[in-house]
């Protein structure tokens, strides 16, 4: 099953995503968690704290955009970029804006 939360900005998509992704790992499902804010918080809604949130590594955007080069599995890329979190829901965060005008 996949499950995608859009919206509008201030909406509670983070806060919704983090109670759903929480839910289905409480009921022994495994949760992958994709978070694909430019400013991403699911990492501390998940039970991270900051300083281990900010080093969640970020997937490369050939990886999201072009679908990389087909050298890596789906296993090996949640391998290489995932965090487990203390909600036990995997982590990857997409996409991350650290300068202004880099979106």
């Amino acid at each position: 099953m996949k499950i995608g939360i859009v919206g509008k900005g201030g909406v509670g998509k983070t806060t919704i995503s983090a109670l759903i992704c929480q839910i289905y790992a409480e009921r022994g499902k495994r949760v992958l968690g994709i978070d694909t804010d430019s400013n991403p918080n699911l990492a501390i809604s998940l039970g991270l704290d900051l300083k281990t949130a900010d080093e969640v590594p970020i997937l490369p955007r050939r990886m999201i955009v072009g679908g990389g080069d087909g050298a890596m599995t789906p296993a090996e890329l949640v391998g290489e970029y995932g965090v487990m979190t203390p909600a036990n829901v995997m982590l990857i965060h997409a996409m991350r804006i650290t300068q202004a005008g880099a979106g």
